[in-house]
């Protein structure tokens, strides 16, 4: 037999052998065991963690007489051609290059016949968030009333494009990203099945560069393989992923912490000129910073690593700085000139916590000296130590992030009208920017919501504070984002930002404030509901 890919080879043929996932094969499980199987089911999450695999298993388990626990036999004829593709009942589709309304026409003539041996009639359609608006309709009403043999299942890895009326026909399954280990514990079992050798460093490292899914992560296994022979190291898996070593991104990170500028360019463009991927090394120092914060909170230190010995708060900076680049290159012309501008933002942010420390400690230094010699007068005076009144923490805010002068502006004007009618047209805001094919702007606002809204401005709170940051201090993306609420809602409005990590408290605080300048009967929570969307208010007093 020719050699297979070891994404082939090791496919799940049962619900048993599906690494993570659980909650989605166990409920597929349960509903063929209780005959409470659906028409239609979506499958949507990210590539490679078994959406395909699963649809042809619950295939099976539909169809297979001698199924067990609602697994199928895999011995029996059924079984055994759905598991090759042959079953004249098990119909798969590639959405991407049979997209068109003629394609699920003839889809909708032919499900209507009876299935020729098995119990169900099963079309897979894949990546069918491809299909155009034409095919989408036609299959709308094959969806709403379907014949009873037949079973649809969708699957995609861009749900938020396929049409809500598409969606609420079927039962949706969100797949996750596999787990770290998950995929370590796979690898191991494949190599151990392949007798290969190997470092248990070198599985780690290819696992973490599968970013969550288990066919990049048996096929770059595959190739590493492939290149090393019988013995797998971490070297080999470093070579063929096109990372770096953490020896070398370290030194490379010394070169950063002490601001060697010159000496950091040159360390990068050697990466560069060796193959390395920009993009991919953007991934490994977030997996870098990540780790320093974990080595500072644990007893086992190393002092030669860069960065340990920086407040927490300066590596989150980094790390913003790191996951704004990210969002950035995507739509890069040239990803190699850009990290070269984050290794200099990197640097800038380094040299400006710098001197903030210097100012702050002889600020600090001053301000207890005066307070040690007041103490001790009030001492000397007989008097006692007065306490220090306790200060209200206001959220931090590394940069420009957001402003409450402008938040309590909008805020002072908000009602829950505007809001709630906001809240409605949102989904078709994020639809006209993906009309107008926008994608910095569509990547801006994707995890965004409204929390406050008037006559003439709205609060969009963001999950990022980079994204709070970049809308309102980004006058560009700040303005075509204006331009375009006035399409959907019908007036035009200023847009104000701010990030989910603040809003709580920000909102919790000018609730108090307000409720201090009303009648003392009035409770916050009247007072929160005369503004925000009273479905979600939630004040503890």
């Amino acid at each position: 037999m020719e050699y297979q890919a070891l994404y082939r080879a090791f496919r799940p043929q049962s619900f048993g052998e599906v690494v993570g996932q659980k909650h989605i094969t166990q409920t597929l499980r349960n509903a063929i065991k209780r005959d409470k199987e659906s028409h239609a089911y979506l499958f949507s999450g990210p590539r490679g963690t078994g959406k395909t695999s699963i649809a042809k298993i619950f295939a099976k388990a539909l169809n297979c007489p001698n199924g067990v626990d609602g697994e199928p036999c895999n011995e029996c004829h059924l079984c055994q051609t759905i598991t090759d593709g042959s079953a004249n009942d098990v119909i798969e589709i590639d959405a991407a290059s049979n997209n068109g309304v003629d394609e699920i026409r003839n889809i909708r003539d032919r499900v209507k016949y009876a299935p020729s041996e098995a119990k169900f009639k099963v079309y897979i359609i894949d990546e069918v968030h491809m299909l155009t608006t034409g095919a989408f309709n036609a299959l709308l009403k094959t969806l709403e009333e379907p014949p009873v043999h037949a079973v649809f299942i969708l699957a995609t890895t861009e749900p938020h494009k396929i049409p809500a009326t598409i969606i609420s026909r079927t039962q949706r399954f969100d797949f996750k990203a596999i787990e770290l280990q998950e995929i370590v514990d796979h690898l191991k079992y494949v190599a151990e099945n392949q007798n290969i050798e190997y470092d248990t460093e070198a599985v780690e490292y290819i696992a973490r560069a599968a970013e969550g899914g288990m066919r990049d992560a048996l096929s770059i296994f595959d190739q590493v393989i492939a290149y090393s022979g019988d013995k797998i190291t971490l070297d080999d898996a470093v070579m063929i992923t096109g990372g770096i070593k953490t020896e070398d991104l370290n030194e490379w990170m010394k070169l950063v912490e002490t601001q060697n500028t010159k000496d950091a360019f040159l360390k990068y463009h050697q990466f560069i000129d060796e193959g390395k991927d920009p993009v991919r090394l953007v991934h490994e120092l977030l997996y870098f910073l990540r780790d320093v914060i974990l080595m500072k909170h644990s007893n086992e230190i190393d002092e030669n690593t860069a960065f340990v010995t920086l407040d927490d708060s300066v590596i989150y900076d980094l790390i913003e700085i790191l996951n704004d680049a990210m969002v950035m290159m995507r739509y890069s012309v040239n990803v190699s000139v850009h990290l070269e501008v984050v290794i200099v933002k990197m640097v800038q942010a380094l040299n400006k916590t710098e001197t903030q420390t210097s100012t702050v400690s002889d600020d600090e230094i001053r301000r207890l000296e005066a307070q040690i010699k007041t103490l001790e007068q009030r001492l000397e005076a007989g008097g006692a130590a007065r306490p220090e009144r306790k200060r209200t923490e206001t959220p931090r805010r590394n940069r420009n992030v957001f402003s409450v002068e402008k938040i309590k502006e909008v805020l002072d004007r908000a009602n829950r009208e505007d809001l709630e009618k906001l809240k409605r047209e949102w989904p078709n805001v994020y639809s006209k920017i993906e009309e107008l094919n926008n994608q910095p702007l569509r990547a801006l606002i994707k995890d965004s919501e409204p929390v406050a809204a008037s006559e003439t401005q709205v609060l969009i709170m963001f999950q990022s504070d980079v994204h709070s940051e970049l809308i309102n201090n980004d006058d560009e993306k700040k303005r075509e984002l204006e331009n375009l609420i006035p399409s959907i809602i019908g007036k035009k409005v200023r847009v104000v930002g701010v990030p989910e990590s603040s809003w709580q408290q920000v909102r919790q605080e000018y609730i108090e404030k307000r409720r201090q300048g009303v009648k003392e009967e009035k409770k916050p929570s009247d007072v929160a509901k005369e503004i925000f969307d009273s479905s979600i208010i939630e004040i503890k007093e």
